[in-house]
């Protein structure tokens, strides 16, 4: 078979292969020698969370075509959404201006807002939705102009001259020249409010008026759009919103929404906020999840806004827990009358630093390096490959080596147990990315695995897109609706950066998620610790195939040989026909 894909079963009676092995024939000449992978279905078990497959936004149409189960209304410009008129602000994403939602203004709204759309599209086919409620303060005027110009925080004709934020921003609002970015010269704007900030030598405006775009809210504010979106799609137990998110990257306050919130986010604001509007989403719908404190990334699992990143007087002030070990703390410390907790779920967001994440470059060198940050997730002893190292690993903190679900979850189990674990914002590269399409894929298996029990990707994947397929892959492998379900067991790779492995059990069938992050194809041998099954399908992935069947034969015994894996690509070998005794019930 020269050059062909080559699947044999170790001990096989027979073997049947598919027109479609051939397409993905080993271009790269031999193979090297087999990579074991180890699986126990025995071993590990425990049920994971079908929310791991979440997304943020995105069409609704495709969404539903994909299957998403959870989606998340979330991200810088929900800090600040007026659900009555429907306005939201672009923060310092965009010229801080207030923006209006729907189009369509047939309706007055609230009734057809953007949030009530938004809603409508995920539980029209069953998905659940993950809402920010904002809790900054503050919220777009309700005279906000429908067309520009816009409010904006820091207008030219009031503040004065303003500069390029960056090198491919212009300095105002192309559309509307009177919002501007809030940076400043000296030598262009002499005002006393325009003063430096950060090691870059950059200025800054100060002293705006927040009430230039924004009004005061409290938490009844809140309270009032919960009771409309229940009398709009029902409570959580009859069909409505389930789950609530306290805000967005608080820690980040004083940056992208600084024309309002101009001073660093501390330990003791984010907790009586957060304590102050759980209690509001629980008096309201009692059965909701709330998660919170929605980090923004390595820093604030640490410290506070006001540290410098993991380490400060904030933090010394709370007796040197690390934030979110303190966060977690108090949600125990201080229930709700009745018992309830402010919190339900510890929710986070994580970007690998380096340039991999949101990043279009899909070289051989940035994609090993991105697929090689995965371990950031779950390896204790991985070193950041980005300046996190440069934190060093001097104490009990191992800040170089992020070791992130173990170490949440340790914090989880010491301090709040029973808190749910979610990982709200996330992207390991750009969707035209095969090494970021082969990432998403091993991430629903370390979520899986790690118990992750909520997880969003920033954001949906495009249509037709190479990271699209790691969603079919766990979604509707066959094209038919079949989807990796049921419980995570234990999988073991000898070569955890060539080939990852994962593997799950559900009602007769145990499927295993072999990766090869290499530039050739790989050969996997795949030894179970019992007989799996009497018959398999090989699907998968690379660059110029979508989600296909590559091949299928039947199997005897407990070994399975998989030969020309092909480079930088994702396989779901699918095994079947397990003796009823060890079905599971998530069928």
């Amino acid at each position: 078979m020269d050059n062909a894909l080559r699947l044999r079963v170790a001990v096989a009676a027979t073997l049947v292969a598919t027109a479609g092995a051939s397409a993905l024939a080993n271009a790269t000449g031999a193979a090297t020698a087999a990579i074991a992978v180890s699986v126990d279905a025995g071993a590990d078990v425990h049920p994971f969370s079908p929310l791991i497959f979440g997304v943020a936004f995105g069409d609704g149409v495709r969404n539903a075509e994909i299957g998403y189960p959870l989606r998340r209304w979330g991200g810088n410009s929900t800090t600040r959404y007026n659900w009555q008129v429907d306005v939201h602000s672009t923060a310092s994403d965009w010229y801080f201006e207030n923006i209006p939602g729907a189009s369509d203004r047939t309706h007055v709204p609230p009734l057809g807002n953007d949030a009530d759309a938004f809603i409508g599209e995920a539980r029209a086919y069953g998905a659940d939705v993950l809402l920010t409620i904002p809790t900054i303060g503050w919220t777009p005027r309700a005279d906000s102009p429908q067309q520009h110009p816009y409010f904006a925080g820091f207008s030219v004709a009031k503040y004065g001259a303003q500069e390029p934020p960056n090198p491919w921003t212009a300095a105002t609002d192309p559309w509307d020249p009177d919002a501007g970015s809030g940076e400043c010269l000296p030598a262009n704007n002499p005002s006393p409010n325009c003063v430096p900030y950060g090691s870059q030598g950059g200025h800054h405006l100060v002293n705006n008026d927040p009430h230039d775009t924004s009004s005061e809210v409290v938490p009844a504010f809140w309270k009032d759009w919960i009771a409309h979106l229940q009398s709009t799609f029902g409570g959580a137990t009859s069909g409505g919103v389930r789950y609530y998110a306290l805000d967005n990257e608080v820690m980040l306050w004083n940056s992208t929404h600084r024309d309002v919130h101009p001073t660093p986010t501390t330990f003791d604001e984010t907790w009586n906020k957060a304590l102050a509007y759980g209690a509001a989403i629980k008096q309201q719908d009692p059965a909701a999840k709330v998660t919170g404190p929605v980090t923004w990334g390595y820093c604030d699992l640490f410290g506070s806004a006001a540290d410098n990143c993991a380490e400060g007087s904030d933090r010394d002030a709370h007796g040197g827990l690390p934030f979110v070990a303190w966060y977690l703390q108090q949600v125990c410390a201080n229930p709700l009358a009745g018992g309830a907790r402010a919190v339900d779920v510890l929710d986070l967001h994580y970007y690998p630093q380096g340039d991999v994440a949101l990043n279009d470059d899909d070289s051989a060198s940035t994609a090993a390096r991105r697929l090689r940050s995965l371990k950031e997730l779950y390896d204790p002893a991985w070193v950041s490959e980005s300046w996190i190292a440069d934190l060093g690993d001097n104490d009990e903190n191992h800040y170089s080596k992020p070791n992130l679900i173990p170490r949440v979850r340790g914090w989880i189990g010491q301090y709040c147990p029973g808190t749910k674990l979610a990982i709200t914002e996330y992207n390991w590269g750009n969707d035209g990315t095969t090494s970021g399409a082969v990432a998403q894929a091993e991430l629903f298996g370390i979520f899986a695995r790690e118990g992750v029990d909520m997880a969003t990707r920033w954001v949906a994947p495009e249509s037709g897109s190479v990271v699209e397929r790691a969603y079919t892959l766990f979604l509707d492998y066959d094209g038919a609706g079949a989807r990796v379900q049921g419980n995570s067991v234990r999988a073991q790779s000898a070569n955890v950066d060539a080939i990852g492995a994962y593997a799950f059990n559900a009602g007769g069938r145990t499927m295993v998620l072999l990766t090869n992050k290499t530039t050739t194809a790989q050969d996997v041998a795949v030894a179970f610790a019992s007989a799996p099954g009497t018959s398999w399908t090989l699907y998968g992935f690379d660059a110029t195939h979508a989600v296909h069947v590559l091949a299928t034969g039947s199997v005897a015994g407990t070994s399975v040989s998989l030969s020309g894996l092909p480079a930088m690509s994702a396989n779901l070998l699918v095994v079947t026909g397990a003796d009823s005794i060890f079905r599971n019930g998530f069928d």
